[in-house]
């Protein structure tokens, strides 16, 4: 039999190849200074001798695929539109003056701003999402799964009414940790470590949960009007782990260990309920002659002084907690409205209670 010729075929495959769609390039690597208009992956590390490092237009997200945007000590890494939905991810950013931060697209509605898996280190600050004083251009941002470290200043800058939710991230030994002011801030299962200020809040509001603090000056501190929750969290080695003496607050089932001072209460209303304070100088005190609130269902042992509310006033209300081996006072409150269920055993200083009645001692 004879075989059948491959000629034919060969040249009708050596024409399919001919014929077939070339196949599409691969994004060349952005150069310093680009404006990105689409979607745009990092395929070498990148380093600017000038600022800005790169421009994210409206829409576009950064992949930096484990690469490191460097920069000369000064201006801005990633520069983010504040119109469309920007994102950045999967890289490090560091050396520049601002790691990210926004900037105005006039005449558009802003987008959010989601930051995964980008490790922020060595900036001045590590990322600035501030709006204008007018609250124009206030992106809403989402940082996941990142860690901010070592900003001579702040970690993340929120001024004018900017949302910010923060998840599952490490802010370690900056400056400050996070600055809100008159924005709504969400903070759950991250850390904060060796801070001036872990938290300042201004005008504004932050909810806390699931969230340690270690080693910071300063855990949390308000002022003018802000609203602070503090929920399932841990506060350990600060000077001052919660400084609610011009805040709304709530503290609630965290625990607070070898802190100088764990929660200051102000005049603006404080609830600290179901807590648990240990081997701090002093467990629950006044940050201000004034103060109104509740301390209910906490449990205090080693400390300086349980609770020190002096001078306490009927708005303030003390019940059910448990304070035992204070080397001072267990609990010391006159003139507060006892709500009754106070335990106050083996601490230094008599009489164990003073304002309310424990174990049966009455008041004095």
């Amino acid at each position: 039999m004879r075989a059948r010729p491959v000629l034919p075929v060969l040249a009708l495959a050596a024409a399919a190849v001919l014929v077939a769609p070339p196949a599409s390039a691969a994004p060349a690597q952005p150069a310093c200074g680009d404006t990105l208009t689409v979607d745009t992956a990092l395929r070498a590390d990148l380093t600017c001798a000038a600022a800005p490092g790169l421009r994210l237009a409206a829409g576009v997200t950064l992949d930096l695929r484990g690469h490191t945007l460097r920069g000369p000590g000064d201006g801005v890494g990633v520069e983010v539109a504040s119109a469309g939905a920007v994102g950045v991810r999967n890289g490090t950013v560091t050396g520049w003056g601002a790691g990210l931060r926004t900037y105005g697209v006039e005449g558009t509605e802003t987008g959010p701003l989601t930051v995964d898996r980008v490790r922020l280190q060595g900036n001045v600050d590590g990322l600035d999402v501030s709006a204008t004083q007018l609250g124009e251009w206030a992106k809403p941002t989402t940082i996941t799964r990142s860690t901010i470290t070592g900003s001579s200043d702040t970690a993340v800058e929120a001024a004018w009414s900017v949302p910010v939710t923060i998840d599952r991230t490490t802010l370690a030994d900056n400056r400050f940790g996070l600055r809100a002011d008159g924005g709504d801030t969400v903070v759950t299962g991250s850390r904060f470590l060796r801070h001036e200020r872990a938290i300042s809040v201004y005008e504004a509001s932050v909810n806390v949960r699931d969230t340690s603090f270690d080693d910071n000056a300063t855990g949390i501190t308000a002022a003018s009007f802000a609203v602070v929750t503090v929920a399932d969290s841990r506060f350990t080695g600060s000077e001052t782990a919660v400084d609610g003496t011009w805040a709304f607050l709530d503290v609630a089932g965290s625990r607070f260990t070898a802190n100088t001072t764990a929660v200051l209460m102000g005049p603006y209303g404080a609830s600290v309920d179901g807590s648990t304070f240990r081997g701090n100088g002093t467990g629950v005190t006044l940050g201000t002659p004034s103060a109104t609130g509740s301390v209910t269902g906490n449990v205090f042992r080693l400390n300086g002084d349980g609770i020190r509310l002096d001078p306490g006033d009927a708005g303030i209300e003390v019940g059910g907690n448990d304070v035992r081996r204070s080397t001072g006072w267990g609990i010391y409150a006159p003139g507060v409205t006892d709500l009754g269920g106070n335990v106050a055993r083996g601490n230094g200083n008599e009489p164990q209670c003073v304002g309310v009645v424990c174990d049966g001692t009455p008041r004095s």
